[in-house]
């Protein structure tokens, strides 16, 4: 058996307990194609990168599934692009994990994403400045003295 990654984004205009009748709609078809269903997560509800039929936002779901014959692939992904839920959905091979390293690889895009943020500096009680206000004579009497010097080339 070969196992794959069924990643399929819903349009918003669902709610979320309907969301979930329609995953139990995709799990259902999978295992109508001998598909044995494995890990599944819902990624939650994304902005995306443009509008699909005039569609803004969507929930992302991953599921991962087994399955004995390859060339029923084609025939799956089509289902998903007949189904009106469902705005698209993409299919790929992926070696089989197992839940402890699903979990290690979440707690290091966590500590990653932990890294990244900016950290906040604690702001110094300091003493505004005062500004020093140049008198316009002054300048001029100091502009005078050097232009008058001789060391100028």
């Amino acid at each position: 058996m070969k196992n794959y990654e069924l990643l399929y984004i819903v349009s918003n205009q669902y709610t979320e307990d309907e969301l979930k009748t329609i995953k139990d709609k995709v799990n259902t078809l999978l295992q109508k194609y001998g598909g044995v269903l494995g890990f599944t997560e819902f990624l939650g509800k994304k902005k995306l990168a443009y509008p699909i039929d005039k569609v803004n936002h969507g929930y992302y779901v991953v599921a991962e599934f087994e399955l004995e014959d390859p060339t029923l692939i084609a025939t799956i992904s089509n289902d998903f692009r007949l189904d009106k839920e469902i705005l698209r959905s993409q299919i790929i091979t992926k070696p089989k994990i197992t839940p402890e390293e699903i979990e290690r690889q979440k707690r290091q895009r966590a500590r990653a994403a932990e890294e990244s943020k900016p950290k906040v500096e604690e702001k110094r009680a300091s003493k505004p400045r005062e500004s020093k206000k140049a008198d316009m004579k002054n300048l001029d009497d100091k502009l005078d003295e050097i232009l008058s010097d001789d060391a100028i080339i």
